[in-house]
């Protein structure tokens, strides 16, 4: 009988705790804004969003403002483009494979900088 009991009460604790990774995470949004020229990516893991300038020159004056750490769980991110005249999107989406980490791009082949930014919200 005491087996039993044991099981059950793993069983709860599994049920309860154990298959986090499914539930889904909590809403949060990230705001980024810098001067691009050319192709940038934006990688973002938690509460950190670091800038890797692909080609064109070093992008700068770059800043996010976070309304909460991006999960560690399979969550979905969306991207809205509120500045600038090229491409912003999501080339990467979080998961255990890649440590949580999403990934946006912006491409601006226009010729010259210019100052972009964006939303990244997820749910």
């Amino acid at each position: 009988m005491k087996k039993i009991a044991l099981a059950v009460a793993f069983l709860a604790i599994f049920i309860l705790f154990g298959g986090s990774e499914n539930v889904s995470a909590q809403s949060g949004s990230m705001e980024w804004r810098g001067t691009v020229d050319d192709t940038v990516q934006v990688i973002i893991r938690g509460r950190n969003a670091t800038t890797n300038t692909l080609s064109g020159s070093q992008t700068y004056d770059a800043r996010t403002n976070f309304s909460d750490r991006l999960p560690r769980d399979n969550t979905r991110v969306q991207v809205n483009k509120t500045n600038g005249r090229g491409r912003v999107y999501v080339v990467q989406q979080p998961n255990r494979r890649n440590n949580y980490t999403a990934i946006v791009q912006i491409v601006d082949n226009k010729g010259g900088k210019d100052r972009y930014g964006f939303t990244l919200s997820w749910d």
